[in-house]
């Protein structure tokens, strides 16, 4: 017996408090309450059992065998079959009481087959990522599928190269669970190889100086190969030269020429032998230090005023489309600022906005937003990246400035919305997150409804109130494929109620492929805005639609077409805000400086501004220039974010509303000193940080120095590490040496990882670098291999090598297992079944009468057939004593008449004597008194009086006829 959930058996101390309560205390009814107490008592117990998960364990002869079978690169191909051809022959001949599964592993397990008796293992399909070997991720999925009353036993086949996880600790929960693990190996794929081990360059270098890039090639065999380098993606050199067997070692004198961070590459193709290509290829970084260099992103017109002022500066400018944004921190890296010039949402992927978030927060980088028409809210940055990392939030807080709004959304949900987009999701949930930030933008006053339309229209949620969202939401949810495409149908729906709406705006957003009868469709959205003030917007989804252009153009609204499906919710949040038309405030006025700020040291005044996108802003943000009252909003705002630091100005650096600034003189003071307010600040050429990689881990070693050379103690130090795929992690560094500081991170995947080292010292100097690493390839492909880890692992099971291949998987060598039976259901039954029982016992009075009826009832309804009979046999008891009563009081009616008679009699005889008496003088004489003993016995009442006799013909009346009768005849 065992318990799931022991701390519940404390509901027993209830026990004794229920006897005390309960004990019988009146005479009378105490054998009720006996067995009230009894049962209540019980159905404690039964509640406590089963509260605790009352379990029966009984021991059974199962055994269930998880195979792992490596499928990374290292294991040779033709073993890896060879090893599942084995797994499938050892699965059919296993015992009926077995149970058998397969996990098929590399960077990651996937289940083959889940825990089962079958004794079939089709086709092997699962096909993890090959470039790492993660033994301890097996192990953990394999002790989650084993069942619970079953002996458990691993059995990995691998070569034991671990390059990431742990795999002693997931041992070590193997072994606490009483799972043995056993290993079969498989031999390591040993090809020649050609294979790059070292790439280094300098971490820091001045511009215009000579530095080294360091190569080491290690060949398995003598071979030629050709060797090219790239600098920033750039071809610098390439020579073709012959590697002997072993270490060969090249280097590189290169000048250091751009300032910036700079990424060098090195590829090696062999031209004979190469077992592995992944490891042919290494890239390191270094940082040229000289002028600072900026990226100015957007188009010319937007950035050609803003460019030359800070070039004017001494700042090295690049300008690029928003559409070549790099789409890595390391394209970024090379940046100390990057300025957004008027560049709409929709214009960036998400993923290029994810790194302009990551080079602020976690590398330290500046970011510098500029206004326009096409920024802001009005730009879609509502609930992106972008609004993140921005000081400003793109809603604005008076909600009395906006008109109210009404707004519909037509959606297409015809079976070709079900099409995955380049994100991998359908073009319906894009369409779902769609509406759903296009709500979160409106205000509670605004009015919403969601339409959508195949064949048909129908109205997912007809326009209500924006202020209960969640319903909206959830009703939006509901939206699902199917159909043809009638988008007359959904605007006809739509029309019918938008235009009785009392709200000032009106706005319809339709979303489709636009594959639709256009038949007076473009005369009804005309209609609809010339008559009821509707606009309407078309978001195309793919190729560009004519009938959806025209739709837009008839409307007055915007036409869009989504040629990226992932951008269709940044263009619904740019239509929402474009339809309220109170974000764009065109009037001139001055800025008023509300803050003091670095930005502004040495400005006296400010010129004119024409017009500026309203926003609000954060909290933690500074104000430093606002706009005209009543709203006052910001038009310059900055704030600290993450490690770096961002500025939003509202305006624009261009001749639509900064004419008067961009002919100010101080317009370039005021644009050098915003860009470099937003640059990191501290002495970078104090510290060097580099990375070597150490078995599963890879060290960060940080060296400072002052100026002097000597070591710099005493730094509180931490670095923000950005591995490939944006995912930022802080590790503090801790000194380990005289001006050293060490930390350590795992890198689970290949690429380019980027390190901003931060911090200071106690007396206020600050220390800043940011470094790059890359890991090019996996410990997979390294050179030499390690001690396999399987014997260590299976010897803290228990376990240890299949000595005679698989034959011994289902060995009964390990103890049997208990399988634990809940009895709680049961339990929880007989303490429902008792509780109307204990009720009747104390509300129900039962005496034995009652009981001799119940088991009569019982009796009878055992016996239908002696039923029947004994109701026959009760009706001629009941003929019989109703003969018997007639008779009886006829008798009676007889004996009454008798006594009458013998009473009329008696009366006149004692008349006759008290006249007789009368006549002689002599007294009467007392009649004696009747003697007890003879007095007759008491008869019962008698019935009503008969009618008194009547005399017949003969001068008898009926009393002397009956006497006569009664008398016996004379003898």
């Amino acid at each position: 017996m065992s318990f799931s959930f022991p701390p519940a058996l404390l509901l027993l101390a209830l026990v004794p408090a229920a006897i005390w309560l309960g004990y019988p205390r009146q005479r009378f009814r105490r054998r009720r309450d006996t067995v009230s107490l009894i049962l209540r008592t019980v159905i404690i117990v039964l509640l406590a059992l089963a509260l605790a998960g009352m379990q029966i364990v009984r021991d059974t002869d199962r055994l269930a065998v998880v195979f792992l079978v490596d499928a990374s690169d290292s294991v040779d191909p033709v073993l890896r079959d060879a090893a599942l051809g084995q797994v499938r022959e050892t699965i059919g001949a296993m015992g009926d009481a077995d149970l058998a599964g397969l996990v098929v592993f590399a960077q990651r397990p996937l289940v083959e087959r889940p825990v089962s008796d079958s004794r079939s293992l089709g086709p092997v399909r699962s096909s993890p990522d090959s470039g790492n070997t993660d033994i301890a991720a097996a192990v953990r999925l394999a002790l989650a599928m084993f069942p619970s009353d079953a002996a458990r036993r691993i059995v990995i086949l691998s070569d034991g190269q671990q390059t990431i996880g742990d795999a002693e600790a997931a041992a070590q929960l193997a072994a606490a669970a009483g799972v043995e693990i056993t290993y079969l190996p498989l031999q390591t794929l040993d090809a020649p190889d050609v294979r790059v081990t070292r790439f280094d360059a300098p971490a820091a270098v001045p511009q215009g100086q000579q530095f080294d890039l360091s190569l080491t090639v290690q060949a398995d065999q003598a071979t030629r190969a050709r060797v090219d380098i790239f600098a920033s993606g750039e071809l610098i050199t390439s020579e073709t030269t012959d590697l002997r067997e072993g270490v060969n070692n090249r280097t590189l004198t290169l000048v250091a020429q751009d300032s910036g961070f700079r990424d060098f590459t090195v590829i090696v193709q062999p031209e004979s032998i190469d077992g592995y290509y992944q490891n042919n290829q290494l890239a390191t970084f270094s940082q040229v230090i000289g002028p600072a260099r900026v990226l100015a992103v957007g188009d010319a017109e937007e950035t050609q005023y803003i460019a030359a002022a800070l070039q004017e500066a001494e700042l090295t400018v690049d300008v690029i489309a928003p559409e070549n944004l790099p789409i890595t921190a390391a394209g970024l890296i090379p940046y100390e600022s990057v300025i957004l010039a008027n560049v709409a949402a929709d214009r960036l992927t998400d993923r290029q906005m994810q790194t302009i978030l990551a080079y602020v927060r976690d590398l330290g980088g500046g970011l510098v937003s500029l206004g326009g028409p096409e920024a802001y809210g009005p730009g879609g940055y509502f609930q992106t990246p972008l609004e993140t990392v921005l000081p400003v939030s793109m809603q604005l807080e008076d909600q009395q400035r906006q008109p109210q709004l009404t707004i519909a959304y037509v959606i297409d949900r015809s079976g070709s919305m079900a099409t995955l987009g380049p994100s991998g999701q359908p073009l319906i949930e894009l369409a779902k997150a769609a509406i759903d930030r296009s709500i979160d933008f409106l205000q509670p006053t605004d009015r919403a409804g969601v339409a959508t339309f195949d064949s048909a229209a129908y109205w997912i949620a007809e326009i209500q109130d924006v202020a209960n969202r969640e319903e909206l939401r959830r009703l939006v949810g509901t939206l699902r494929p199917s159909g043809g495409t009638d988008i007359r149908a959904g605007l006809e729906l739509v029309a019918r109620d938008i235009v009785n709406e009392p709200t000032q705006l009106k706005h319809i957003i339709v979303l489709s492929d636009g594959l639709s009868n256009r038949a007076g469709l473009i005369e009804m959205v005309g209609a609809l805005y010339a008559e009821a003030g509707v606009t309407l917007t078309s978001v195309a989804l793919g190729d560009d639609s004519e009938l959806m252009r025209d739709m837009a153009e008839a409307g007055g609204g915007t036409y869009r077409m989504a040629a990226d499906p992932s951008t269709i919710p940044t263009i619904f949040a740019q239509e929402t805000v474009l339809a309220t038309r109170s974000y764009i405030f065109e009037s001139p006025f001055v800025p008023a400086v509300s803050g003091r700020s670095p930005i502004l040291q040495g400005i006296a005044g400010l010129p004119e501004l024409r017009g500026y996108v309203g926003t609000s802003l954060k909290d933690a943000a500074q104000a430093v220039l606002r706009g005209p009252e009543p709203y006052a909003d910001p038009i310059l705002a900055s704030w600290q974010f993450g490690l770096g630091r961002a500025v939003a100005f509202t305006s624009d650096a261009t001749a639509r509303w900064g004419t008067a600034w961009v002919t100010w003189d101080d317009f370039t003071r005021f644009w050098n000193q915003a860009v470099r307010w937003t640059m990191t600040e501290g002495g970078s050429d104090t510290i060097e940080t580099r990375v070597t990689m150490e078995e599963t881990a890879a060290r960060v070693i940080v060296d400072a120095r002052d100026d002097a050379g000597g070591f710099v103690n005493g730094l509180a130090l931490s670095v923000s590490v950005v591995d490939p795929g944006l995912t930022a992690r802080l590790i503090p560094l801790r000194q380990t040496a005289p001006g050293q500081y060490e930390a350590t991170f795992v890198p689970a995947q290949e690429g380019a990882y980027l390190l901003a080292v931060n911090g200071g010292g106690s007396d206020g100097t600050t220390v800043t670098q940011t470094s790059g690493w890359v890991m090019s390839y996996s410990r997979e492909y390294a050179a030499g291999r390690s001690e396999s880890i399987l014997p260590r692992i299976a010897a803290i099971t228990g376990g240890g090598r299949l000595t005679d291949g698989l034959g011994s998987a289902f060995a009964r060598t390990l103890t049997a297992r208990g399988g634990a039976a809940p009895v709680f259901p049961f339990l929880l039954i007989a303490a429902l079944l008792l509780l109307p029982i204990d009720i009747a016992v104390r509300r129900v009075l039962i005496n034995r009468s009652d009981l001799a009826r119940l088991a009569a009832a019982l009796r009878a309804r055992s016996r239908p057939a002696a039923e029947a009979a004994t109701g026959r046999m009760a009706a001629l008891m009941d003929a019989r004593e109703r003969a018997r009563q007639a008779i009886e009081s006829e008798d009676v009616t007889r004996s009454a008449v008798s006594t009458a008679s013998a009473l009329r009699t008696r009366v006149r005889s004692d008349e006759t004597r008290r006249a007789e008496s009368i006549t002689t003088g002599a007294p009467p004489q007392p009649k004696p008194a009747p003697d007890p003993d003879r007095r007759p016995a008491p008869q019962p009442a008698a019935p009503k009086p008969a009618p008194a006799p009547t005399a017949d013909d003969s001068g008898e009346n009926i009393g002397a006829r009956l006497l006569k009768r009664r008398r016996p005849p004379p003898t």
